[in-house]
């Protein structure tokens, strides 16, 4: 049956905080196990291999609605067809491009510039990394499948399984002095139980929903119809997620690949914390188009984006101020010098976090090919940026860069787009984001208590600096998180959430 939009927002929020947390217990046990060198060697394996995710053609972003429409329009039976359709050409596709990836594996280390003593070890991680791609790509057509019907509680606690069985694993290989190929295999080990669970839970969760292997070649061809800009779009972003590491592992050192690896997890999670929340005002935005009520999509674009600029700009300012002993309570003494890598990274987040209800707008709206462009333009000028800086600047210059053209990108190209489409300026939309609050919060209170801990608490921990320790300001920086992120919830997200009322969705 269908889910409230408060289960379905809670389960997604309850699998993203066991998997971050989860994640950031593992990550700062296996960097004090593993070499700088070794590590910065795994995550670069992991880059490479995740290109073959290219494979997934865009589909990805378009399957939810199909199936959607096909359900309504051709019963469970067609839906069955689809997903075990698109289930049978993902392993294919996997297939394939494992197999030829393996057999580059054998040039690749030579490219990276990899003494001749390592050259096996690269070739090894890299195409049990490219296995483990393999097994995740048929996974999208049934996770798709369970969030079209709304099951987000099942994929939820299949991955919060998964994410156990990753830490455990992970955790036995590396105390067992195994190294970065064990440490590889996991991944394998974990995107087969997870595939092999998504299989069992749709099936469970989806009445009527059949999932035999066969191959309905006209289906196919309708889905890849109906997702080559969304494709476009998909082959931007995914070089664009791994283009830097593969640069400064080409250009640079390994040490520098570990840097930026490190750096990077926390900007990242930030993103995807902004992007599971604002995920959930894709039907909406999209009933607005429907209707052609622009004055509703104006009022929705500017508490998405006043949602966005008061949640994570402190967090992104809190979090930089406090790189430094960040990184050394985190990751330890050999990754201090990832901490201006992280402040940039974290400057660049918050870009891409602002530019995501840009993105929603344009995509809900039938924008797809402009959106699809600018990821392009925004890919294309990240690996200038890599290319001009990797050699002589290393992991910071990179990240620097980065973040520089994401805000330009943002500002000169999405967020004047979603506003012509909006019908506003961009200084209206600014204005309105910087000056209003919802109807149910009083005005002058919400700038005085948001504003005053914003600034009180960049201010405390930018003195606390000169006087704490290390272990000190890491407690401090999470205590004034934790203090902000509770009045952020009370007067920013709750009143909102109160006036636009728990809603019923699902596919009846």
């Amino acid at each position: 049956m269908p889910l409230s939009l408060a289960r379905s927002v809670s389960w997604n929020y309850a699998g993203y905080f066991f998997e971050f947390g989860s994640g950031l217990l593992l990550v700062a046990y296996v960097v004090r196990k593993i070499s700088v060198h070794d590590y910065g060697l795994f995550l670069l394996a992991q880059s490479v291999a995740a290109f073959l995710y290219l494979l997934e053609f865009g589909v990805g972003s378009v399957l939810v609605p199909l199936y959607v429409t096909t359900f309504a329009q051709k019963g469970i039976a067609e839906v069955s067809r689809l997903a075990s359709t698109l289930t049978v050409t993902m392993l294919g596709l996997g297939a394939v491009g494992t197999s030829l990836l393996s057999l580059a594996a054998l040039f690749v280390p030579r490219l990276l510039r990899l003494p001749s003593a390592q050259t096996g070890l690269a070739a090894h991680v890299l195409i049990i990394a490219a296995v483990a791609v393999m097994l995740t790509l048929p996974q999208a057509p049934l996770e798709q499948i369970c969030q079209a019907f709304h099951r987000f509680d099942r994929v939820n606690q299949l991955q919060i399984a998964a994410t156990t069985l990753r830490v455990v694993l992970s955790f036995a290989v590396v105390a067992s002095g195994l190294g970065i190929v064990a440490l590889a295999a996991v991944q394998v080990v974990v995107s087969l139980f997870r595939f092999a669970g998504l299989w069992v839970v749709s099936l469970a969760a989806i009445p009527g929903l059949s999932l035999r292997p066969s191959f309905h070649g006209g289906l196919l061809r309708n889905v890849f119809g109906t997702s080559r800009w969304a494709f476009g779009d998909d082959v931007s972003r995914r070089i664009g997620m791994n283009s830097e590491q593969v640069i400064l592992g080409a250009l640079s050192s390994f040490e520098q690949v570990a840097l930026f690896g490190i750096g990077s997890r926390l900007p990242a999670h930030m993103y995807q914390f902004a992007a599971r929340g604002l995920s959930v005002l894709f039907p909406t935005l999209s009933e607005h188009y429907a209707q052609s009520d622009t004055a509703r999509l104006r009022s929705t674009f500017s508490n998405a984006m006043r949602i966005c600029v008061t949640g994570f700009v402190p967090m992104a300012t809190f979090a930089a101020i406090c790189a430094r002993p960040l990184m050394s309570a985190w990751a330890g003494p050999a990754y201090v010098k990832a901490a201006p890598v992280l402040a940039c990274l974290l400057v660049s987040a918050l870009s891409i976090v602002v530019t995501l209800p840009s993105d929603l707008v344009l995509y809900s709206h039938g924008r797809i090919p402009q959106a699809a462009r600018f990821s392009i333009v925004e890919t294309l000028g990240k690996i200038a940026v890599a290319l001009v800086l990797a050699l002589r600047y290393g992991a910071v210059g990179v990240a620097a860069g980065v973040a520089v053209w994401h805000w330009c990108v943002n500002l000169f190209l999405y967020l004047p787009a979603a506003c012509r489409v909006a019908e506003m300026r961009p200084s209206q939309l600014w204005s309105t984001t910087l000056s209003e609050s919802s109807q149910r919060a009083s005005k002058p209170r919400l700038a005085l208590v948001l504003g005053g801990a914003y600034l009180g608490g960049a201010v405390l921990l930018a003195a606390g600096l000169q006087h704490f320790s290390t272990t000190e300001m890491f407690l401090l920086c999470l205590a004034i998180s934790l203090i902000y992120s509770l009045l952020w919830i009370k007067y920013m997200v709750y009143p909102m959430w109160r006036h636009a009322g728990p809603r019923a969705v699902g596919i009846p």
